[in-house]
């Protein structure tokens, strides 16, 4: 998940196990954004970035998301959610990522699907190049990645070419020149909001504060 409030931060992980320092913790329950939740410790991971940040945990103690505040302005915060089969949704906040019920196997020729079952399947991100085509994944989305091209013989890569004599690094590669397909681990294919451009601050708005509501509920442990 991308931070809100801090656009660099990216929150890795979004299993939906309890993490360690919330185990046996005295959880109290909070509302954020009309959710309901049990809201744990501070994580100590985040303190430098001047964050205080809360996983947030459903009735059966299964992670649904955190709570990012400012250390100096509590009452300034946003919360994150897990958005479960969709990773694109988690990863930017915006439920307007739909997944198709398309798969990754359907765009490809009887050829390129055959290659794919030979070689190993990294190779179909550059196969799929070849045809100004990208394919991105969540895990490529958080990276600062580069395309690599031959200025000879115009092969390209998303990884460094060795024994390629003129290769350029294209960071940031005009979405203008290629078509986009957007994968998910499981080979299916996502469609994105409208406008959406391939920027890690491509979450809206400006910061504003916000209040969380403490949610005592009778018989919870204060």
């Amino acid at each position: 998940m991308f931070s809100i409030l801090r656009p660099h931060l990216i929150y890795e992980d979004i299993s939906s196990d309890i993490v360690e320092h919330d185990i046996d913790c005295d959880a109290e329950e909070w509302s954020y954004n009309g959710k309901d939740v049990y809201r744990g410790l501070i994580d100590q991971k985040y303190i430098d970035e001047n964050l205080h940040v809360y996983w947030l945990y459903d009735d059966n103690s299964k992670k649904v998301g955190l709570a990012e505040h400012e250390s100096n302005s509590p009452e300034i915060f946003r919360a994150l959610w897990i958005y479960e089969n969709n990773p694109f949704a988690t990863l930017y906040q915006n439920l307007e990522w739909k997944e198709t019920d398309t798969t990754l196997w359907s765009k490809l020729s009887n050829e390129a699907y055959q290659d794919c079952l030979d070689k190993d399947f990294k190779n179909v991100f550059d196969d799929a190049l070849k045809n100004n085509t990208l394919i991105l994944t969540p895990s490529k989305l958080k990276e600062d990645f580069f395309i690599y091209e031959c200025e000879r013989c115009n092969h390209k890569s998303f990884l460094a070419m060795n024994g390629h004599s003129s290769v350029k690094k294209i960071p940031r590669v005009d979405l203008n020149h290629y078509s986009i397909l957007f994968l998910d681990d499981s080979f299916l294919l996502f469609d994105p909001p409208l406008g959406f451009k391939l920027m890690k601050q491509q979450l809206d708005g400006d910061v504003q504060a916000q209040q969380p509501e403490q949610a005592m509920l009778v018989g919870h442990p204060e």
